[in-house]
């Protein structure tokens, strides 16, 4: 990790152990006449707008008995090609581990001599218009370090994110609970109810991840519809900026286009079982389970990891004819569904292991998948995602060599999900009982052009 001393404005790389405990951190919005590592190193022009942004922030933070500091515009040599997969794959934890984090928000300028709880309307409108929340790389560094402060143009205190954490909020979509993340700021399990997305939502239990670590950790779906909105310069930034944010690391290949992103929710699935990674939509009819890009998870903020039934599904893969997906629950209703193959099924609908809230409250998520050839398979009416249905469902027969909480599972009184009936899944008889493996189309990709509203920095269109 290479630091910049705020006095010296000379560079010095730290190694493991040695990076000193305190140091800060720098967060902006990049302009037109950045200084760079190279710069530095052949003299950099003091008038530069690049120069005078690094040597305000030294100087700022130098005031507070800091001595080294990051920036990402000049501590990383991206002449480095090694360098650089580097630092995008530390960048996370560097962010995290700095003992204070600045954000310069060079397009607010706020009035003298005000209070962070003064703050004006327009201040605060400018603060939630800023171009800062916009860009795919700012979301990590607001996420990651524990301690966020906010200054203006002028490096003039606006608050910390505890203080605006309302307004960031809103402009960014991410619930306060991910934003905070301090235990003793978590709701105490007696206040767990509804979640207020829906007006009909009847509450739902806390994920296994906040009762074995005390904090709230949003699904997969969720995560991506906070970067769905936000551009990058380079097309693949969009799925290197998510790297710390799914902890994953993988190694960068500028020019491979929107491969990127594929490949990120390739490295996903290998470490994950978080099913809301399959809860997205498309303005396509037929697709693959796999997203063709951020924004087809704008509509999958209230995805939530945990769901009222599980699936006990064995553990799925990508393989060279597509995603091999092991199927418990399944539902086939006849009167939906078109012409059959004659011995097999047209049309399933499967359950996936996270849910939402629905006008009957929290349920398990459904996919429906159209067989392409009887053996291959799509997903159909991929433009919505939506809860469970009446059914009926199926689930496989529990072997007697499954485990324990499998059997338990299976023994217990199901609570209704077929209307209001009650009792134990029906055992799938028929083509249904052959559906226990489903080679699912993975990539979807039709046509030079993209599917769906896809943002083009390169045009900056849709």
């Amino acid at each position: 990790m290479r630091l910049i001393n705020t006095s010296t404005l000379e560079f010095r790389e730290f190694f493991d152990s040695e990076i000193p405990k305190y140091y800060a951190i720098l967060s902006h919005r990049w302009g037109s006449d950045e200084a760079t590592f190279h710069d530095f190193e052949k003299g950099v022009q003091e008038e530069r707008e690049g120069f005078k942004k690094i040597k305000d922030f030294c100087d700022f933070v130098s005031g507070y008995d800091v001595e080294w500091a990051w920036v990402d515009t000049c501590c990383i040599d991206k002449r480095s090609s090694a360098e650089l997969t580097e630092a995008i794959n530390s960048m996370y934890a560097w962010y995290r581990n700095a003992h204070h984090c600045y954000v310069h928000l060079s397009d607010v300028w706020s009035e003298e001599d005000v209070q962070v709880n003064e703050l004006s309307q327009t201040t605060l409108d400018q603060i939630k218009n800023s171009q800062w929340f916009t860009r795919g790389w700012t979301l990590q560094e607001l996420l990651a370090p524990r301690d966020v402060y906010f200054m203006d143009h002028n490096w003039k205190y606006l608050g910390t994110k505890e203080d605006l954490v309302q307004d960031i909020s809103e402009v960014t979509g991410i619930d306060t609970i991910y934003l905070l993340p301090d235990p003793a700021k978590i709701p105490h399990k007696e206040e767990y109810g509804p979640c207020a997305k829906t007006s009909d939502c009847r509450g739902h239990p806390p994920t296994l991840k906040l009762a074995l670590t005390g904090r709230w950790e949003p699904s997969v779906a969720t995560r991506m519809s906070w970067v769905a909105n936000r551009q990058t310069t380079r097309i693949e930034d969009m799925a290197y900026c998510m790297l710390g944010i799914f902890d994953v690391n993988m190694p960068l290949l500028y020019g491979e286009g929107r491969k990127a992103f594929r490949r990120l929710q390739h490295e996903i699935i290998k470490q994950s079982s978080d099913d809301s990674i399959f809860a997205w939509t498309a303005d396509q009819h037929v697709t693959g389970m796999l997203a063709y890009w951020p924004t087809n998870f704008a509509n999958s903020r209230n995805v939530l990891e945990n769901a009222p039934h599980k699936t006990y599904r064995g553990p799925y893969a990508i393989t060279n004819q597509g995603l091999e997906l092991p199927i418990t629950w399944r539902c086939w209703d006849p009167r939906r569904t078109g012409p059959r193959i004659v011995g097999q099924i047209q049309e399933v609908k499967i359950l996936l292991d996270c849910g939402m809230c629905g006008p009957q409250g929290f349920k398990n998520i459904m996919l429906r998948l159209n067989s392409v050839d009887g053996t291959n398979w799509s997903r159909w009416f991929s433009h919505q995602i939506g809860p469970m249905d009446d059914g009926p469902w199926y689930r496989l027969q529990v072997s007697s060599q499954a485990n324990v909480m499998q059997h338990l599972e299976a023994s217990q009184p199901t609570k209704s999900i077929f209307g209001t009936k009650q009792g134990n899944p029906r055992t799938p008889t028929g083509p249904l009982a052959n559906l226990t493996k489903l080679m699912v189309m993975a990539d979807w990709f039709y046509g030079p052009n993209p599917p769906g509203k896809i943002y083009d920095p390169l045009s900056r269109k849709t």
